[in-house]
């Protein structure tokens, strides 16, 4: 799933705390907004529109956000029908 234009909560894995202590100081979670996301990670904003950081996968445990499927499309009925129907 692209997680690239949301906004999500991430938790942070022991080693993405460990590279990320001096941008997210202290909590194992935190909300920012995906910028774009590539082969190495997410590339997210923490602070400054103008400065992105590379949240790289294995730095985060899990994720999550709101998500809003598309509605399903409607099926015909199954079964026979007559002539006419």
């Amino acid at each position: 799933m692209d997680l690239a234009g949301r906004y999500v909560r991430f938790w942070l894995s022991p080693s993405g705390r460990e590279a990320l202590n001096e941008i997210v100081r202290g909590d194992t979670d935190f909300e920012t907004y995906v910028v774009a996301e590539d082969g190495l990670g997410l590339w997210v904003q923490l602070s400054d529109p103008e400065h992105l950081v590379l949240l790289k996968w294995e730095y985060f445990a899990s994720a999550s956000f709101e998500y809003l499927p598309e509605p399903m499309p409607e099926k015909p009925p199954a079964g026979f029908r007559g002539p006419g129907e």
